[in-house]
Formats: structure tokens, C-alpha cells, sequence
């Protein structure tokens, strides 16, 4: 039975594992300890299908690289050599980064991805008592209400594009959370911390940490493995916001994709 090497045990990546029980042995590569991605909360039922499934989980492991007949990982143990007939690449997405979103000025400290503020949000750890939030999605709307519950005094979102359906009214009657609509941050100041952002409208807005949050694109972080590769699969949906369902269409598509590969060598 051919062999096939998963990247990323979010929901995706699970699903995926699952649906190619019978066709190919399969090992889930994944960086954290667990299971589940974003969605864990809601992957019990998927954890159970990849269980019974028989695929290998390798937690706790980061995926290095893809020559095309083996992928290499590392954990705390060292280096695993994987070999497979097909790599998939379910590691999820991320918001755009201050070079790609073009933000001048100096680079002081306080300039964070929303996913980095939320994850360290959940376990109190604040990037700033006074943010400025950059988005109007999914990402931008999670990290402010992360921000306040881990006790930020006040929270200003700056959306480029304006507010994603569904959260039009979330957060405007509260004192402590400001929506400015239509503006993106043009240029960043202060040091040895972020003192200040500068927007499109003109407005100066006085800020602790500037968190990035606005677009979603496919997170690259396997050196060698991605770039459309030799058999490689990719299965990271961009959808905001990211649902479960859109999480395991996009681990079923790619199942397909996976066989018919198989199929044709």
C-alpha cells in the first residue's frame, strides 16, 4: 500500500486521513501536541474517524522538507525521514504580514499576527493594554474580544475593507472597543515600542501593539515542501470566516486529489 504524508492535524488534515483508509497508509505530521487546529473543539467526531482510520499521528513534529519521495521532520527525538508517494499540505492560514500589507516606519516592538495575540490572549499574556487591531474579519473580530478578556483597557480596530457580515453590531455599544471604518495603517512610530499608528484617513491613533489581522492567505512553513512541489497536495481553505465545514470539504477534496495521484502513478 503506498504511503501518504499529511502536514497539519487541524480539522482539514484529519479529514483528509480519514477518507483515505483502504488506499494508502497515512502519517499526520502536526507541530503542537494536539489535535484539532483552530476548530479543536469541535474535531472530536473528526479524531475518532482519523483513529479508526489506523493513520499515524507524529505530534509535537515539524515538517522540514519535501524532496519529492520523503518528507523529513523534526521533534525533541531528532529527525524522522517519512517516505511517501504524496504530501499534503493542510497547515491552515494566516493574515497578511506587515511587508506584504506595505506598513512604513521603524520596527519597533508590539507588532504581532492576530494569531500569535490570540494564542498568547488564551493564556492571559496581553501584546498591549491599548491595541490598534488591523481588520474587519474573523481573525480581526476573535483577537479584539481575546484582547478584552485577557484584560486590554481599550481596543480600536481599523478596518481596511470594513466589518465582515455577521459582525456589524458586535462591540459597537461598548466603551472599551472603537470601530474605524475604511482606514488601513499606513506607517507605524515609535521605540523602543509601538507608540502610535498613523492611517489612511489621516487620523494618529495612539497605540501600545499593532496587531494584524486583515486578509487570510496559506501559510507556508515547510521549507522545501511547498511551491508546488513533486506530488503535492494542498488543502488550505481561505475562506473568511473559517467554518468546520469548510474545514472538512477542503479535507475531502483533497482525499480525492490524493487517490487520483495515486491513481495515475
Amino acid at each position: 500500500m503506498p504511503e501518504v504524508v499529511i502536514v497539519g492535524a487541524g480539522i482539514t488534515g484529519l479529514t483528509c486521513a480519514a477518507e483515505l483508509r483502504g488506499h494508502a497508509g497515512v502519517t499526520v505530521v502536526e507541530r503542537v501536541p494536539v489535535t484539532g487546529g483552530v476548530h479543536g473543539w469541535e474535531a472530536t467526531e473528526t479524531r475518532e474517524q482519523t483513529a479508526a482510520s489506523g493513520a499515524r499521528l507524529l505530534l509535537g513534529a515539524t515538517a522540514v522538507r519535501w524532496d519529492g519521495e520523503r518528507l523529513l521532520a523534526m521533534d525533541q527525538d531528532g529527525a524522522h525521514l517519512l517516505p511517501a508517494s504524496v504530501l499534503v499540505i493542510a497547515t491552515g492560514t494566516r493574515p497578511l504580514g506587515r511587508a506584504e500589507l506595505g506598513i512604513a516606519g521603524p520596527r519597533p516592538a508590539g507588532i504581532v499576527a492576530a494569531t500569535v495575540a490570540v494564542h498568547l490572549a488564551e493564556n492571559g499574556l496581553l501584546v498591549g493594554r491599548r491595541p490598534l487591531v488591523m481588520g474587519g474579519g474573523d481573525w480581526a473580530h476573535r483577537a479584539a474580544n481575546e484582547l478584552l478578556e485577557a484584560g486590554a483597557e481599550r481596543v480600536t480596530m481599523a478596518c481596511p475593507d470594513g466589518v465582515l457580515a455577521g459582525y456589524a453590531e458586535q462591540g459597537e455599544d461598548l466603551d472599551h472597543l472603537r470601530k474605524i471604518h475604511g482606514a488601513r495603517p499606513v506607517r507605524v512610530g515609535g521605540q523602543p515600542r509601538v507608540q502610535y499608528v498613523e492611517l489612511s484617513n489621516g487620523d494618529v491613533q495612539a497605540c501600545d501593539a499593532l496587531v494584524l489581522a486583515h486578509g487570510v492567505v496559506p501559510l507556508r512553513n515547510v521549507d522545501g515542501a511547498v511551491w508546488d512541489g513533486p506530488r503535492t497536495v494542498y488543502a488550505q481553505p481561505a475562506a473568511d470566516p473559517a467554518t468546520v465545514a469548510g474545514a472538512r470539504t477542503a479535507g475531502s477534496e483533497a482525499a480525492r486529489a490524493v487517490r487520483s495521484l495515486l491513481e495515475s502513478a
